[in-house]
């Protein structure tokens, strides 16, 4: 037995080496994923974790994303999982995700070995290849970078293992006999610790849907057998029993990971995922019939877009081959369970084209809050990934002599012409569901001819050409998987110039301002050129391609970024259970309701920078965009971020006129709603110098101002000339036309004896300056609330509805008066914001101090959430919600000391739950393991049956 095991032991370390192989480049290369959410999402989230846990401080709060939200509560963080913990605390952030990657692909490679050899009865041969087939194959080399939902799914083979040691005798499947009744699970303690354990590690992964997947997989797998057996035989006992089993699991593995549990139910309920999600996203990104054949045959030359990520399931045309013959003529009795797992899987993945999921999606709480229906194809790559090892087995069970007695010639033909048929109707399919009907022909010439390999192979009981075949394949095709696309690690590690700006602007802040950005990141870097001259050679086009957007990604800080930086933004993205409910009502007080998006992604969704009033509140003071939308006339450059609409009688200025000699102004501006005749006055430009004195300038239509708007960018400007130079130092624009909008949208000062320019930013919105151009802009904005101010104007509302009415009210001026839910008393005074000292800042903990002449609320414009208290001079205060989103404490004359802290009572109680599923655990394991021998009943120091 030592030394099976030790052959065991030399084949499962293969497969982490054929593993290592398969992402030599991510792993020890050292290259990077930088084209989806590993980058985007997951590393800041994972650089901050990083980050707390070396500073030996647990990560309760996130106040860089969103206005704050809460940090541990976020489960696709995966705080408490603890593989996580020793690559937070030894590795640099970018490169302990890419060797998360690999180690769990290796463990569920493993674990997908051991299960088939346990519980399938597999010879080495066939457990290799299920292991090959399931961590090499389409879905999981497609979700490499969705980190928490590979974490999840690695346990999976682990569950089913150690569910059939619970349920079955040693070395048995539960499939063995589905109606035999369970023996006490004193016997079996251990394997139901285990099994709970494995549980557990799913929850605390981090992805809710990968954990509810899985947990419905493990029913269908230990459960479906049974009930197929008592539909057919009348036996219903092992169906309970084996139900038992599952939800007995299910609650410890539920109360081992109550520590993220519990704040994450308590986030949940306050986020937008509250009550389910809308149907239409529910439904979102099924699996369409007509692109089956795209998701489950493999693809050899297009590269798989981003978009299609979730799916794709392919397990290779040899690996489909040997799975139809392993049903074919593996022990059906123990396969049925592996069967049913496929079936389920790609039934479910069908979603908006399944009439059952539809119903599922509209009733039952699991599918009615999430979105994403494909991702049930992991049920599917995993069951024919075991039914491909089933199928390299040659052994002469009971099957296999029923199949002896037929003609050889009749078997081949048999499993051949199958095979053939689904080909070919998988072509069909494909060339139906192909983009525009196309199809590479050199796709399908490469599935044609793999089959006619695999087959040859069959035929003359090649298996190790079989495997050899299935693994190339795996390879061959990964080449249009995202980890092909890996990229260099300066794609995480660079600094760019508008991060670099605002991290020195807010250095020695407290707490830093925020920033806003606008950029859609269809620019071009500077330092384009060089990045291709320096990488051109090392990388290939699409690794080139992302490394470029990387850079801007990280130049612009979207969509998570900022929180990789510590840079406090109004913005922020995620899937899951943010943003906070109150963030997307705050947003409808200035979005029409068409445009607020789930999923944050504020910027995506503005078309222009913000009306000022709305930025002060935010406490935003710098914002950022790129210069796509500007415009060189006449060789002058023209900021056309801003701009003034203006009716007649209202006027916009400049806020900020660098020192500049010029001899003229110039100006891009039309007229619009008003169809007024050639030179008609509409307004005045005002220019101030140096020197005390002013110059205006008429602007009539056809002179200085366009009659209509031009298509797309401008191209012509008026010069509004002075004799001599002089230095302006205001410029301001007056609207006088009787109908209509003057719209002005760029202003420049230009020197025209040496061809100079400096653009200006003028702006109806507020008040801003140009603090930084480079590849984007950095505007700062010159009239912002700090972040910690006292209203003493203020009106109490009862609920969020009458506080969002109240703030769409074009009269509601933020820096004037303050909403207050349920406060204790409306204050009318006319006095403005006073200012508030904050002397503390940290994510959990921050003190204010403040001295008032009168009553007044005191509000940190950082988001309320259950935990967020507060104390007065050391007496405790109620916190309250004020503007929608943010914390409020009222306060009487006097000097205070405030103190707000962050103190989640469920983390506290949901650790004390997992503390005693803990304690229970090792009690189980440990009674299990060493539980004495009885006559009879075999325990745990029986050895092993040998297969």
């Amino acid at each position: 037995m030592g030394q099976s095991r030790l052959v065991d032991l030399l084949i499962a370390l293969s497969l982490c080496l054929l593993l290592l192989a398969a992402f030599w480049l991510i792993g020890p290369a050292g290259r990077v994923l930088a084209g989806g959410d590993l980058f985007t999402y997951f590393y800041p989230y994972w650089a901050e974790a990083s980050r707390a846990l070396r500073a030996g401080r647990l990560p309760l709060w996130n106040p860089y994303l969103f206005m704050g939200v809460p940090f541990l509560a976020n489960s696709q963080v995966g705080t408490f999982y603890p593989p996580n913990w020793p690559l937070w605390l030894l590795l640099p952030s970018h490169r302990a995700l890419h060797w998360s990657i690999v180690l769990h692909l290796g463990l569920t490679a493993v674990g997908a070995y051991l299960f088939t050899r346990s519980s399938l009865r597999l010879g080495r041969l066939g457990a290799w290849t299920t292991g090959a087939v399931w961590a090499l194959g389409g879905y999981l080399g497609a979700q490499v970078e969705h980190i928490n939902q590979l974490q999840a799914l690695s346990w999976f083979p682990w569950l089913l293992l150690f569910y059939d040691r619970t349920v079955g005798a040693q070395g048995s499947s539960s499939a063995d006999s589905p109606l035999r009744p369970l023996r006490s699970l004193r016997s079996n303690l251990a394997w139901l610790g285990l099994l709970a354990a494995g549980v557990g590690m799913v929850l605390l992964a981090g992805h809710t849907q990968s954990a509810f997947i899985v947990l419905v997989g493990l029913a269908v797998y230990g459960v479906g057998p049974a009930v197929w057996e008592g539909v057919r035989r009348q036996g219903w006992q092992p169906v309970a029993q084996r139900t038992a089993v599952w939800a007995l699991a299910a609650g410890i593995g539920g109360a081992l990971a109550a520590v993220q549990l519990l704040p994450t139910l308590q986030l949940t309920g306050l986020s937008v995922r509250a009550g389910g999600l809308p149907f239409k996203e529910r439904v979102s990104f099924s699996l369409s019939p007509v692109y089956l054949a795209r998701a489950l045959l493999p693809g050899y030359v297009r590269p798989v877009e981003p978009e299609n990520i979730e799916y794709i399931a392919t397990v290779g045309v040899t690996g489909l081959l040997l799975a139809f013959r392993g049903w074919q003529r593996g022990d059906r009795r123990r396969l049925r369970g592996i069967a049913f797992l496929s079936i389920t899987g790609l039934f479910l993945a069908l979603g908006l084209y399944n009439p059952v999921y539809l119903l599922l999606a509209r009733f039952v709480p699991g599918f009615a809050h999430f979105r994403a229906p494909a991702r049930w194809l992991a049920l599917w790559a995993f069951g024919v990934a075991a039914l491909a090892g089933a199928g390299v087995e040659h052994r002469r069970d009971a099957e296999d002599t029923r199949l002896a007695t037929e003609p050889r010639r009749a078997q081949r033909f048999s499993v051949f012409s199958r095979f053939l048929c689904v080909l070919c109707a998988s072509v069909v399919f494909f060339v139906w569901g192909a983009l525009g009907g196309q199809v590479v022909l050199v796709t399908v010439g490469a599935w044609v001819a793999t089959a006619l390999l695999a087959v040859a192979a069959l035929r003359w009981r090649k298996r190790a050409l079989l495997v050899v075949l299935l693994v190339a394949e795996l390879f061959v095709s990964a080449r249009t998987l995202p980890r092909a696309r890996a990229t260099a690690p300066q794609a995480y590690t660079s600094l760019r110039p508008a991060v670099a700006h605002l991290l020195v602007a807010n250095e020695g802040r407290t707490p830093p301002d925020r920033f806003l950005s606008l950029s859609a990141l269809i620019f071009d870097p500077g330092d384009l050129p060089e990045l291709r001259l320096i990488y051109g050679d090392q990388l290939s086009p699409d690794a080139l391609y992302d490394l470029i957007v990387a850079a801007k990604h990280r130049e612009v800080l979207s969509p998570n970024l900022p929180l990789a930086f510590r840079v406090p933004a109004v913005d922020g993205y995620d899937g899951g259970v943010l943003p906070l409910a109150r963030f997307l009502a705050l947003q409808r007080a200035f979005l029409p309701e068409d445009t607020v998006s789930l999923d944050g992604r504020l910027r995506e969704n503005l078309t222009q920078v913000p009306d000022g009033r709305w930025l002060s509140l935010f406490d935003v003071r710098y914002v950022i965009t790129d210069k796509v939308g500007d415009a060189w006339v006449d060789d002058v450059f023209y900021d056309l971020q801003f701009g003034a609409d203006l009716t007649g009688g209202e006027s916009a200025s400049v806020a900020y006129v660098p020192p500049f000699e010029a001899t003229a102004v110039g100006l891009i501006g039309y007229v619009e709603g008003a169809d007024l005749p050639e030179r008609t006055p509409v307004g005045e430009a005002v220019v101030g110098f140096a020197d005390g004195t002013t110059r205006t300038f008429p602007l009539r239509v056809g002179v200085e101002v366009a009659p209509a708007p031009p298509e797309g960018l401008p191209r012509t400007a008026a010069r509004l000339r002075w004799e001599g130079a002089a230095v302006p130092t205001a410029v301001s624009v007056r609207a006088t036309l009787p109908s209509g909008r003057l719209i002005v949208r760029g202003v420049s000062l230009i020197d025209e004896r040496t061809g100079s320019f400096q653009s200006l930013v003028l702006s109806d919105r507020g008040r801003f300056r140009l603090v930084h151009s480079g590849d984007v802009k950095v505007y700062e904005n010159l009239e912002v609330l700090p972040r910690a101010f006292v209203a003493f104007r203020a009106q109490v509302v009862e609920d969020e509805a009458a506080a969002l009415d109240r703030m769409r009210s074009p009269a509601f001026d933020p820096a004037a008066e303050v909403v207050v839910e349920r406060g204790p008393i409306s204050l009318s005074s006319a006095d403005p914001p006073q200012p508030a000292q904050v002397v503390a800042y940290a994510p959990e903990r921050v003190e204010v101090e403040v001295d008032l002449a009168t009553p007044g609320y005191l509000v940190l414009t950082d988001a309320n959430y259950p935990g967020w208290r507060a104390w007065v001079d050391g007496e405790p205060a109620e916190v309250m919600t004020a503007d929608l989103l943010f914390r409020a404490v009222y306060l009487e004359p006097g000097r205070h000391r405030v103190l707000f802290a962050f103190r989640p009572t469920l983390v506290r109680a949901g650790a004390g739950v997992s503390l005693v599923a803990l304690l229970g655990l090792g009690w189980l394991v440990v009674r299990g393991w060493n539980r004495p021998e009885r006559p009879g009943r075999p325990g745990r120091r029986t050895a092993p049956r040998t297969p």
